[in-house]
């Protein structure tokens, strides 16, 4: 049984599962490696939890403060904690140190989970004397308002631990999508990682230019953000961190997008350097995107390869599509999941889109799936044959 938990680095990740796990009533140890640090992670904290009790979502500050023992103390906490959830950079072999400490530390069925959201959880594991008991936690940014959360099967998971960390998470009041098989980028990111690379090559190409893209997925397909913006967003130097490590790992996304690497040369990273895909004159501000920008984008051409990413997820057994679609739509804040979308544009548009970009640019990542081309031969084309992804009465 899980009572206490012991999160490893207080960081922006961190001190927000921290508070999440606070807020289910879990007993919490937060380390990092100096006061300084967990000082300003506490305060981010009772910040957080002040404007959750201004909203009336909590009853008391103090309660849930009381919950929470920032630590320098690694040994202290890993002794007396029933899980481990590890937050600190993307570095592999930092996660590894770590995880062969927590390993000599821990008690023998403690969870020893990693927050990761690119490295292979598999290569983590082997640092200790039981891979079976690792596994993936995935909570996306901001922790304490994203609902999804990814766990990642490694390897030698064991399917007990699969269940308590499923049980786990279930507790935290967020919701969990299964992820069976440790592969890069695991389901979001790896379904947006396509279809950011895609519509950049379609950009580099000359296809259409980002305003263009962004006005289309967002007053066509309802999308919250444009793609371009989202990348401006987050900061084209961790878009390209994350590329260059699905590129290291996985042959599918080899071919990146040379405006990328461009950009982060050049110090354009987005809002934070004031120019990006966009520019900014403070970082509150939002790009100018006209809804007549999009008029000419074929914003199913845009999309398609996160379709066929899906499918590939789906065809190797690593999702179920309602897990993938469930993960498009919390994590990206898609109003429906991909496969859904898929279903209404119909699985022949989809594929004709994918056979265009692969056939004209040599894009791999647009090459369409076999799940694809299976169901265009069954004439399973979506909500026009009433069965596509899903079926439908009508």
């Amino acid at each position: 049984m899980i009572r206490r938990v012991f999160v490893v680095g207080a960081g922006t990740m961190g001190h927000g599962i921290a508070e999440v796990a606070a807020l289910a009533g879990y007993e919490v140890y937060i380390y990092d490696i100096s006061a300084e640090i967990l000082n300003k992670a506490i305060e981010k904290i009772k910040w957080s939890l002040e404007k959750l009790y201004e909203r009336r979502r909590i009853s008391s500050v103090e309660e849930v403060l009381s919950r929470l023992r920032a630590t320098l103390n690694f040994e202290e906490a890993a002794r007396n904690s029933d899980i481990a959830i590890e937050a600190v950079p993307e570095n592999i072999q930092l996660k590894r140190d770590i995880f062969a400490k927590l390993d000599a530390l821990m008690h023998k069925d403690a969870i020893l989970a990693t927050n990761t959201s690119s490295l292979p959880i598999s290569e983590i594991a082997e640092a200790t004397r039981r891979p079976n008991k690792v596994v993936g936690i995935h909570f996306f940014n901001p922790p304490v308002l994203m609902q999804l959360v990814e766990i990642i099967k490694g390897n030698k998971t064991d399917d007990d631990t699969v269940r308590r960390s499923l049980e786990f998470v279930k507790s935290l009041g967020k919701t969990p999508i299964l992820v069976n098989r440790d592969v890069p980028g695991f389901i979001v990111n790896r379904i947006l990682g396509a279809i950011q690379n895609v519509a950049c090559h379609l950009v580099y190409r000359g296809e259409y230019t980002p305003v263009e893209i962004d006005s289309a997925v967002r007053y066509k397909a309802g999308l919250p953000m444009g793609l371009f913006e989202l990348r401006d967003f987050a900061g084209i130097d961790v878009g390209y961190m994350v590329a260059k490590a699905l590129a290291e790992r996985d042959p599918l996304f080899r071919q990146e997008c040379p405006l990328i690497e461009e950009y982060y040369k050049k110090g354009w990273l987005g809002v934070k350097s004031g120019k990006g895909f966009y520019e900014y004159k403070s970082p509150s501000d939002r790009p100018n995107i006209p809804k007549e920008a999009g008029e000419r984008v074929n914003v199913v051409r845009v999309l398609a390869s996160g379709v066929n990413m899906a499918a590939w997820l789906l065809r190797n057994g690593i999702a179920t599509k309602e897990d993938i679609d469930t993960g498009v739509r919390l994590g990206l804040g898609y109003p429906k999941g991909i496969l859904q979308y898929a279903d209404e544009w119909g699985i022949d548009e989809v594929v004709k889109e994918l056979e265009y970009i692969y056939n004209k640019y040599g894009l791999i990542l647009a090459k369409p799936d076999e799940l694809l081309i299976q169901m265009l031969k069954e004439g399973k084309l979506g909500r026009k044959s009433r069965e596509g992804f899903y079926k439908y009465a009508t």
